[in-house]
């Protein structure tokens, strides 16, 4: 059953809440739970849970993997954001773990040329 979004706004004080409603009962304005008043129906953005797609648990992905992807595309953005335009640490799109600063690694290997 969907669940709508109404605004209270008796006693001077607005006061949201919400409700499930079949599509049958649905209205735009209802009567307000507190009896003094209607309620209007308020329109937001809806949130979309966190899921998997039909071919990420076809591949065995979980939420916890998808999670800790993210984190680290994260992670490797603000790295590239930290670090000077022009260094090799900016420009590298290599991800890293987010220990390398704990152990004292500030920077990326340079490969010397003999």
């Amino acid at each position: 059953m969907p669940k709508y979004e109404y605004l209270c706004e008796c006693d001077n004080e607005p006061k949201s809440f919400t409700i499930s409603l079949s599509y049958n009962d649905y209205k735009p304005i209802i009567p307000c739970p507190c009896g003094k008043g209607e309620a209007k129906r308020v329109f937001n953005s809806f949130i979309v849970q966190q899921g998997l797609t039909a071919k990420e648990k076809q591949f065995g992905t979980s939420v916890k993997r998808k999670q800790m992807t993210e984190f680290v595309k994260d992670q490797k953005t603000v790295r590239k954001k930290s670090y000077d335009p022009n260094s090799r640490e900016s420009k590298s799109n290599e991800y890293w773990t987010g220990k390398e600063g704990l152990d004292g690694i500030t920077s990326l290997p340079v490969n010397k040329k003999d």
